[in-house]
């Protein structure tokens, strides 16, 4: 954290990342200047560098911060973030408050995705009677017309989330799907090669990996030359290790990778396999590996819990009723090996400019 002489920033812009990924690192380089405040790291972080605009703080040294900093732009997590929103609530109020006393004038603005519904956010293991429900969207809503001046939409579904709340839609908005930017061209896969399937992302069973094992038997039986790499960590580690090494042929255990890695592994696959369930209250909001999986041009299998199911089906991607994925992803997975949609193709479906980024401009030039 910077001495007192230093905390005025010459930024005009400050970002607050509960946890910070390594993707959120690559794409600031491609963002509006700002100082990137953060609590904690994403198990994801690994090694990456980081420049002296990302500042690790208590929450009490970012309330110091945003109060006395010379920005005129504070993005926050989105409102939705329930387990966020008591911290969110005193930074805006900090940020508003000493924007008053000093006589500055200040945006509050945020990047929304949650998809997910009211219900399943505050009490996922029951129905909650009408009149609690319709008293929480009150309160939600005039928090967020409260806190936020401009909220730009990472998809459909949390447009229609968040405009469901009391008020939501007289806040300056824009829907800005999060789509990627096409990387590099790359060397498409030979025919008669291999048949290469990727999962990326947290071994834990709300990803879909204890899934993604059971169908995976099917897939080796019906098309032998099919091989699926793991890359990832968390509690299922030594499972999916062990799992792997009962067909090493087949069945590729790569633990953890860092960042940089990846476009290596998404080069030499063709399909990613990301069939996410809901748990609890989590439920895929847009899928970081699905975002990379598609600038690298691979086909996605996926279930409709993301916010880009529309978008997927719609392009030729095979997206999975989450009812269905246990009867459902050996065949479908099976079907995307064998007939994937061309990496060319993939990537001239994508906007020139990744849709984060599009928003992010929006968001810091005043909507």
């Amino acid at each position: 954290m910077p001495d007192d002489d230093s905390v005025s920033s010459a930024m005009t812009s400050i970002r607050i990342r509960p946890e910070l990924r390594a993707a959120q690192v690559k794409r600031a380089a491609l963002m509006t200047p700002a100082t990137t405040l953060y609590f904690d790291e994403k198990y994801d972080l690994g090694q990456t560098a980081l420049s002296s605009a990302f500042r690790k703080v208590s929450f009490v040294q970012a309330l110091k911060f945003v109060a006395f900093s010379d920005a005129s732009t504070l993005e926050v997590p989105e409102p939705l973030w329930l387990r966020f929103l008591p911290k969110n609530i005193v930074l805006v109020a900090f940020w508003k408050a000493f924007g008053v006393l000093r006589a500055r004038k200040r945006s509050t603005v945020t990047y929304a995705i949650e998809n997910n519904e009211l219900n399943n956010l505050l009490c996922p293991h029951k129905r909650l009677p009408d009149f609690v429900l319709r008293f929480a969207e009150f309160c939600l809503g005039f928090l967020v017309r409260s806190m936020i001046d401009r909220i730009a939409y990472g998809s459909s579904a949390a447009a229609a989330l968040y405009e469901s709340l009391p008020g939501v839609k007289a806040i300056r908005s824009a829907l800005i799907e999060e789509l990627p930017a096409p990387a590099a061209t790359r060397i498409e896969a030979q025919p008669g090669g291999r048949q290469e399937a990727l999962f990326i992302g947290e071994l834990d069973n709300r990803k879909g990996i204890a899934h993604l094992m059971s169908a995976w038997p099917t897939v080796e039986q019906g098309l032998p030359s099919a091989r699926l790499t793991i890359a990832g960590s968390g509690r299922l580690s030594e499972e999916v290790e062990t799992w792997c090494q009962l067909k090493p042929a087949s069945r590729v255990f790569a633990g953890f990778v860092q960042h940089e890695a990846l476009p290596k592994l998404l080069d030499a696959s063709t399909v990613l396999l990301a069939p996410s369930c809901r748990d609890g209250r989590w439920r895929e909001q847009i899928g970081l590996p699905i975002v990379e999986a598609l600038a690298a041009g691979l086909t996605v299998v996926t279930t409709d819990e993301t916010g880009l199911a529309q978008w997927l089906a719609g392009n030729g991607h095979f997206v999975i009723s989450s009812g269905e994925v246990a009867g459902d992803l050996a065949a479908i997975s099976e079907k995307a090996l064998r007939a994937p949609l061309p990496k060319d193709e993939v990537r001239d479906s994508l906007p020139s400019v990744a849709g984060r980024i599009r928003a992010d401009s929006w968001l810091h030039a005043g909507g």
